[in-house]
């Protein structure tokens, strides 16, 4: 369960500043009638200043290589291999989600920022240790889909992250800004964007970086948003519930401003040994003004385990070892209809070491512009 509880972990963690870590506070949120945060693994979720295009074929990402001091001993390191989904979070695990050319940029619509936008990002990070022992390489594709509003003057981004707002002010553009598309409790992969015209946002690369621990690379960066409508409106409704010991979480048919879609390929390797076996990570999370809903999906020798969360500020967490019940889905580029039980999960309660029996069921049907 290590990335199940890396992902409780994350959310209990990820504030409601989302990928970005901005430091501008959230505006007051006229949607939300009550209280309301993936990447399980990088933290949702998770600067190049240059063409988010020219990181090379996205594809593979590049060849992370050892990425060792050269006075280290020769580790051959591999990539991890590919992992073929037994479940999918309707086109989740599907490469060809991630590509942002499936869809039209309106660069007739440019004549300010407001309507639906579609992000995507598409990159390898390679864990590096300071002494050679198990390295951590993870190719990770991310889509955000989310709604850019003007509020009585004020412009205004659907918070895709953490916490309790729907909305969040809209960051100054007229440098690099950060958005709050994906949870992320690592400043150090905070990710910029830059404006290239009402319509286009180029993303800044992520650079490398060094701790106690070791560091941290990324190869392959391709991160780009496209404003894909006019429309503010919702981009479909979710429904989500949660029951363990006196909890009961009952959300029918809540209208989403802001969909995640993530895709996670891990590979673990000791020094001068085999690679472990690769895992695949799927994440599926939407936003409505009762808060974050995210379902999570992993794979590992054909073993699945899910989790269901909920996040208004206050995350729910519940997970199995198990693949998810009486999952049904249907996807394309514009569409996604998807439905899922836990029916034998466990609910992850903070401060405590209690892990009551729990139940749970998300859904969601969505339509993009």
């Amino acid at each position: 369960m290590r990335h199940l509880l890396a992902f409780s972990l994350m959310l209990l963690l990820a504030a409601c500043g989302g990928d970005g870590n901005s430091g501008h506070s959230s505006a007051p949120d006229n949607n939300n009638p009550g209280g309301d945060g993936g990447d399980p693994g990088d933290g949702g979720d998770p600067g190049d200043g240059g063409d988010p295009g020219d990181g090379g074929d996205p594809g593979d990402g590049g060849d992370p290589g050892d990425g060792g001091d050269p006075t280290d001993p020769d580790c051959g390191y591999q990539p991890p291999t590919e992992v073929n989904a037994t479940q999918t979070l309707g086109n989740t695990a599907a490469a060809a989600t991630y590509d942002l050319s499936a869809y039209s940029e309106r660069t007739e619509l440019n004549t300010d920022l407001t309507g639906t936008w579609v992000m995507v990002s598409d990159y390898v990070r390679t864990q590096i240790p300071r002494i050679p022992t198990e390295q951590e390489t993870r190719h990770i594709r991310r889509k955000s889909v989310f709604v850019i509003r003007d509020n009585a003057g004020t412009l205004e981004v659907a918070n895709c992250a953490a916490g309790s707002s729907t909305f969040q002010t809209l960051p100054d553009t007229t440098a690099a800004f950060s958005l709050p598309l994906y949870s992320n409790s690592n400043n150090n992969e905070s990710q910029f964007f830059t404006l290239t015209s009402n319509s286009k946002m180029a993303g800044q690369a992520l650079a490398g970086y060094t701790t106690g621990f070791g560091e941290t690379r990324f190869s392959g960066q391709s991160t780009a948003a496209i404003k894909i409508s006019d429309s503010t409106a919702p981009l479909g409704q979710h429904s989500l519930t949660i029951q363990y010991n006196g909890v009961n979480i009952d959300e029918p048919n809540q209208p989403v401003y802001c969909l995640v879609q993530t895709l996670e390929l891990s590979g673990t390797q000791e020094c001068g040994e085999a690679p472990a076996a690769s895992e695949l990570i799927q994440q599926l999370q939407t936003r409505s003004s009762s808060g974050l809903g995210l379902l999570f999906l992993t794979e590992q020798n054909g073993n699945l385990k899910s989790a269901l969360a909920r996040d208004n500020g206050s995350v729910k967490l519940i997970s199995q070892s198990e693949a998810l019940g009486n999952l049904t889905t249907t996807a394309d580029n514009l569409q996604l209809i998807l439905s899922a039980d836990l029916d034998s999960a466990s609910a992850y309660v903070s401060g405590s070491n209690s892990s009551p029996a729990a139940t749970g069921s998300y859904s969601t049907t969505l339509t993009l512009p």
